[in-house]
């Protein structure tokens, strides 16, 4: 497919929501199906999602100038950008990499013990989110788990598309958020193991601040 061709071919409206959703892709690195409405108080259909249904060859074959591949999951309802390099990796502190590694177990686990559910979303609480911590050992040797601590790493999260905040103030610790199936990309199950052998070295001895995980 030759890109110039086909990105002619389109509106002018649709090349302006092209370069919106190319932009998003790069920045948050996901694209999910289902985002929670403010407005409405629900969970709707992304019209960006929309967009790359209809146009995801032509995205793809512009993203892979630059190296770029674009995962889809259509059972799942994820887009996912890849760097072919590995590079423009996102490093994230100690913190924020503990709290999706739990968001990542939790939901796991929870789509294994509800498996009726077809939502591919998980509603949650900062409140929970500690209580579920604690229940994994999830913690930080000398500093406090608590809903300010998880909430820092929920809004980098948000950022990103992990997530998606349906109330509350990160600043405060009282949030309400759904998790989003990108997860499952933000974080493999190789990731996983690794994270699962550095929490128990983390309790006996100081490791780097800073771990790759998107």
């Amino acid at each position: 497919m030759l890109f110039d061709e086909e990105f002619t071919r389109l509106n002018t409206t649709d090349k302006k929501r092209f370069k919106e959703v190319v932009n998003k892709l790069l920045l948050k690195g996901f694209i999910v199906r289902d985002i929670y409405d403010a407005k409405e108080k629900v969970m709707k259909i992304n019209p960006d999602f929309r967009f790359l249904e209809r146009y995801d060859e032509v995205v793809s074959t512009y993203l892979a100038f630059s190296g770029w591949v674009l995962n889809k999951d259509l059972i799942l309802g994820v887009y996912s950008l890849v760097n072919e390099d590995e590079t423009n990796r996102i490093r994230v502190d100690r913190e924020t990499s503990l709290v999706l590694f739990a968001l990542r177990l939790i939901y796991e686990d929870q789509k294994q013990k509800d498996s009726s559910n077809l939502s591919q979303s998980l509603y949650m609480t900062s409140v929970q989110l500690v209580k579920e911590m604690l229940n994994y050992s999830i913690e930080i040797p000398g500093k406090k788990l608590n809903t300010r601590f998880v909430c820092k790493g929920l809004r980098f999260l948000a950022n990103h598309n992990i997530i998606t905040k349906v109330s509350g103030n990160y600043d405060e610790g009282n949030v309400s958020f759904y998790v989003l199936p990108s997860i499952i990309y933000a974080l493999d199950n190789d990731k996983i193991v690794a994270m699962s052998k550095a929490l128990d070295e983390l309790n006996s001895s100081e490791k780097d601040d800073n771990i790759d995980v998107l």
